[in-house]
C-alpha cells in the first residue's frame, strides 16, 4: 500500500509541475485547414466540404497552387491533385482516397511544399 500511495504521490507532483507528456497531436489535428475532418474519397465533379479540406491541402502542400476554395473538385483541383501525387510518388490518377488524404495530411502539416 505504501508503494502505490507513493507512487500516485510522485504522479501527483510530476503533472502539477508539467513533467507528464502530452499526447501526441495527429497530422490532421495539427492541420492548418480546418474545414472538415472527414476525408471521403474524392473525384473530379464532387462538390462537398470535404473538396475546400482537400483545395485548403493542396494549397499548403503544392507551391504554385492558386485554388479558390469553393468547393467544386474542378479542372484547377483535378491539375492540383496530379501534380502533387506526382511529387509524393503516387499514381497520378486524379483520385482522391486514402493514400493521397495521407500525404496531403503529412505535408500540410509540414513547414515545406511536396513540390
Amino acid at each position: 500500500m505504501k508503494k502505490i500511495t507513493a507512487a500516485l504521490g510522485v504522479a501527483a507532483f510530476a503533472l502539477s509541475i508539467g513533467v507528464a507528456a502530452a499526447p501526441a497531436a495527429s497530422a490532421q489535428a495539427s492541420s492548418r485547414c480546418n474545414y472538415t475532418s472527414s476525408e471521403p474519397f474524392l473525384s473530379y465533379g464532387d462538390q462537398s466540404t470535404a473538396v475546400k479540406q482537400l483545395q485548403c491541402e493542396l494549397y499548403y502542400s503544392v507551391r504554385s497552387s492558386n485554388l479558390t476554395r469553393d468547393g467544386i473538385f474542378g479542372d484547377g483541383t483535378l491539375a492540383d491533385v496530379k501534380k502533387f501525387q506526382g511529387c509524393v510518388g503516387l499514381a497520378k490518377d486524379g483520385l482522391v482516397g486514402p493514400n493521397t488524404w495521407a500525404q496531403l495530411d503529412k505535408w500540410t502539416a509540414s513547414s515545406s511544399y511536396a513540390c
